[in-house]
């Protein structure tokens, strides 16, 4: 019962995520000149922003949809609840439609099935996993620090690659980043469940990683708002967040237990899902759009 639950409080803030990314998206594409030579968010930018009602009023669904999500990681495994955010994907692309009144081609609706389908698999084979366990604070480090790794080199990529390639890098960075602080979210759960003291470097420690996870987590989405679609970054992160998620949730909450038929549909799903923000990333309205801007550039340079 508790798992349905969980679900249902799942689903509820991916639409507030999903309407927080249109918020975001749009406020900032706003206040900051997307051209090929300025894909950066600077303090001023940033200032500006939260001067903005529309930016703000994201921030407030947005935080709205983490205080649900933490609820529902109390109430199940992180290999069940994570992956529900993908229903923000299909809602960013009706959002957008009505701002835009552009009919999204067929192609980004392909993108958003293929989305749907490998997560939704994901979903339904993780269902049924074990429940977490109370992870090691060494376990807890390593962790943290084989991430911050992955984030440093997406986000390296990010500032050189052309293209398309900056939107899904940096909202993927993101998604990483935001993975491990909804596990750490499951694991400062189990950690006070076990009765560890307050003052215990093993709660405040976490409790550290996991603020410092998410702060991180939302600057390098705003980059990824600002390189491109709402829809490409809701779809990288719904993707990339999960597998994170899931990951770290196998390998130090101990929620693991899979058959090997399990792995491997769960290894499908997941690329069956990363073709399809792939495809979305690609045939976007928005990345034509602005494509042949950075060919402009890039031939008067």
């Amino acid at each position: 019962m508790w798992t349905a639950v969980a679900i249902g409080l799942g689903l509820v803030a991916a639409v507030c995520f999903a309407l927080a990314a249109a918020q975001q998206h749009h406020a900032v594409g706003r206040h900051v000149e997307r051209t090929d030579n300025d894909r950066h968010l600077s303090l001023r930018h940033f200032i500006g922003l939260m001067r903005t009602p529309r930016w703000l009023f994201g921030v407030g669904f947005g935080a709205l949809g983490a205080l649900l999500h933490v609820n529902a990681l109390r109430l199940a495994p992180v290999s069940v609840v994570q992956p529900v955010g993908v229903m923000a994907v299909p809602l960013s692309v009706l959002l957008t439609a009505r701002r835009t009144r552009v009919r999204p081609p067929a192609k980004v609706w392909a993108g958003v099935a293929a989305t749907l389908l490998g997560v939704v698999g994901f979903v339904l084979l993780t269902a049924g996993s074990a429940g977490s366990e109370v992870p090691d604070f060494t376990h807890v480090l390593v962790v943290s620090g084989g991430v911050a790794v992955l984030c440093l080199a997406l986000v390296a990529a990010a500032t050189r690659a052309p293209g398309r390639w900056p939107t899904l890098l940096w909202a993927s960075a993101g998604a990483c980043a935001f993975g491990l602080a909804s596990a750490y979210v499951k694991a400062l759960f189990l950690i006070l469940g076990a009765g560890t003291p307050l003052t215990s470097p093993q709660v405040w420690g976490t409790a550290l990683v996991m603020g410092l996870a998410f702060a991180l987590g939302g600057w390098m989405t705003q980059h990824g708002y600002l390189a491109g679609s709402p829809e490409v970054v809701v779809g990288a992160l719904t993707v990339t967040d999960p597998v994170v998620a899931v990951l770290i949730g196998l390998f130090l909450l101990g929620e693991g237990g899979f058959a090997l038929p399990v792995l491997a549909g769960m290894l499908v799903s997941g690329l069956v899902a990363i073709a399809g923000v792939v495809v979305l990333s690609s045939h976007h309205p928005e990345v034509a759009k602005h494509r042949p801007l950075v060919e402009s550039n890039r031939s008067t340079s």
